[in-house]
């Protein structure tokens, strides 16, 4: 693989943390207004929506190919849907910076899978650039909130949680963009799955509450198209890179959050400490591109 061709899905996958890092500053405006359990409800109902409407257009649907839509269907069951609530139950107590810090040690189980069961190599370098993204992100999480550590410890089990879908899903969806090379159709159809979860998990509470707060109800609409886009750019990437390129760069979406976090939400000081976990993880992002072509070469 040429550095051109690493590049592509490295812009892909950096794209996709940005839009991981802006949902969950829009889901701290939403929370101000909708409580945390209806949110995943209009996110991953809006992101569907937008998934099928692209997928219509976009897709070359000649090319079906079952195996490829069941997997997808099979991933759509448990991603995005109960990351979706594991998140924001994870930024209403922890705020985004901790929260996406703290949950994305994704690379981990990730990259793990690749090596495992798809084959992928990880050299010297990509070892080190992991390590060092890691390490960036716990550092972020070590340095606690603006006033210092507010929550308890059992709290990270939510962001750890999701860290551990997000990982175990990109070997399997890699596995179906082999079959079916459509990215957008995978999104669409596993966010089609997602929308029957979540419809039996709080469609019937959403109705008894009637309507929900409009302001609150057009945020987290924004936090569907913004986890939508990502999740698209993230299986975009997947299927043109490896996943141990991949995924360690979705991983600086916290670098993002925390950028985000201090620009728009004032409360979210950052710290000596949240700085040196930025400029360690950028450090082991530059190692892990250059580890990758290695590899590549």
């Amino acid at each position: 693989m040429t550095g051109a061709a690493i590049l592509a899905p490295s812009l892909l996958a950096l794209g996709a943390a940005f839009c991981f890092a802006l949902a969950l500053i829009l889901t701290q405006y939403g929370l101000r207004t909708v409580p945390s359990w209806r949110s995943p409800l209009y996110t991953i109902v809006s992101s569907m929506v937008a998934a099928w409407l692209a997928a219509a257009i976009f897709v070359d649907w000649r090319g079906f190919d079952w195996w490829a839509a069941l997997i997808f269907a099979g991933v759509g069951c448990i991603f995005p849907v109960m990351v979706s609530i594991l998140a924001v139950r994870s930024n209403e107590r922890l705020g985004p910076a901790i929260a996406g810090a703290v949950g994305n040690v994704t690379p981990l189980f990730a990259v793990l899978g690749a090596v495992l069961f798809l084959g992928e190599r990880l050299g010297l370098g990509q070892a080190i650039g992991l390590a060092l993204i890691v390490a960036g992100v716990v550092l972020m999480a070590l340095r606690g909130g603006a006033g210092g550590r507010q929550w308890r410890v059992w709290v990270l089990a939510l962001p750890l949680a999701a860290a551990v879908i997000r990982g175990a899903i990109q070997p399997i969806i890699k596995t179906g963009l082999a079959l079916w090379p459509e990215p957008l159709a995978a999104a669409a159809i596993g966010y089609s799955l997602s929308t029957v979860v979540i419809l039996a998990l709080v469609g019937r509470r959403a109705r008894a509450a009637g309507p929900a707060h409009r302001t609150g109800f057009l945020w987290f609409v924004g936090v569907g198209l913004s986890n939508g886009t990502a999740t698209f750019l993230l299986y975009a990437a997947l299927g043109l890179g490896s996943i141990t390129l991949v995924a360690p760069l979705v991983a600086v979406f916290p670098l993002i959050a925390v950028v985000m976090s201090y620009l728009f939400l004032r409360d979210e000081k950052l710290q000596a400490l949240g700085l040196v976990g930025v400029l360690v993880s950028v450090a082991g992002v530059i190692l892990l591109l250059l580890g990758s072509e290695r590899v590549a070469s």
